[in-house]
């Protein structure tokens, strides 16, 4: 994907991205020669923000990502956010993008604001994010290097300990 004149560049992000509630739409997947092993490039995407300009996944490189996919309806999405949270707070080169699956926005608000999230959401209002993930299950977390490559993938509910030792290997 080539990027347009109003994608958010890499020096914008800490004031565009990661604080505060910004909503992204879904706008795009390229998952040529993308896999989700670790070692492999994560799949592009391209998110439109609440003014208009585009973020891409790539745009990201140069930083750690941890993609977490999740449901208002999970339970354990809900057990673990609390630890997500304290991540998004405590770990300011981090980018949690929270991928919400096949949900509406009402819903994701209501849940944002009840857990008080920091964390930008993107909305997969199709699912198609989650099929290019190879998501299955939720929680789904995928830990994605500086290099944009997927370092590890953790299906099911990430415990403090556990969360703590993969952002550690993705800060590094």
């Amino acid at each position: 994907m080539s990027l347009p004149a109003n994608s958010i560049q890499l020096d914008e992000l800490p004031a565009e991205l990661g604080r505060g509630y910004p909503v992204a739409q879904l706008a795009g997947i390229d998952n040529s020669a993308a896999g989700i092993e670790p070692g492999d490039t994560a799949p592009d995407f391209r998110m439109t923000l609440e003014d208009e300009r585009g973020l891409y996944l790539s745009n990201l490189v140069g930083r750690p990502v941890l993609l977490n996919f999740w449901a208002t309806w999970c339970a354990p999405c809900r057990l673990e956010m609390p630890e997500l949270i304290h991540q998004a707070q405590t770990q300011d080169e981090l980018v949690i993008l929270e991928i919400n699956v096949m949900e509406q926005q009402a819903p994701v608000a209501a849940f944002v604001d009840d857990f008080q999230m920091p964390m930008p959401v993107v909305m997969d209002a199709d699912g198609d994010l989650r099929d290019a993930y190879l998501v299955r299950n939720m929680p789904t977390s995928v830990f994605i290097n500086r290099d944009g490559k997927i370092a590890s993938v953790w299906k099911g509910i990430l415990t403090a300990e556990l969360l703590e030792q993969m952002v550690g290997q993705i800060l590094e």
